[in-house]
């Protein structure tokens, strides 16, 4: 039976990321279990759809393959500004065009945000 490959993709360039860090002790867990790859994405520059398509960067290209060659992919985000990084949601911008060819169509995603255990105390207690 063919193992589970998953792509994993952090929404932080920090050499000591805290999103990096999940998706490697995710890595460990999963032992045998399922394949994760962690794609960097240092490389990937702003989306411009003038370089898309034909002309996609190889970074980018490298990026629609590694999602298409996934049965799934984790993504993992710092918390800015009450939403993902702009590093994730420029990958987003890229994986997702062109229009109607979607590397993103019918694959599972996990998208997690990691906020400060200050401030996630502090929605908790607005919430209450």
């Amino acid at each position: 039976m063919p193992q589970f490959r998953l792509l994993g993709l952090s929404g932080s360039l920090r050499r000591t990321s805290n999103s990096t860090a999940v998706l490697r002790g995710l890595q460990d867990a999963l032992g045998f279990r399922a394949a994760l790859d962690i794609f960097p994405l240092h490389a990937i520059p702003l989306y411009n759809e003038d370089d898309d398509a034909e002309h996609a960067p190889e970074s980018v290209r490298a990026l629609r393959s590694a999602i298409e060659a996934s049965d799934a992919v984790i993504m993992i985000s710092p918390e800015y500004n009450h939403g993902m990084s702009g590093v994730l949601k420029n990958a987003l911008d890229w994986a997702s065009r062109p229009y109607g060819r979607s590397v993103l169509k019918s694959k599972p995603v996990l998208i997690d945000d990691l906020i400060e255990e200050i401030r996630a105390a502090s929605i908790v207690r607005a919430a209450a």
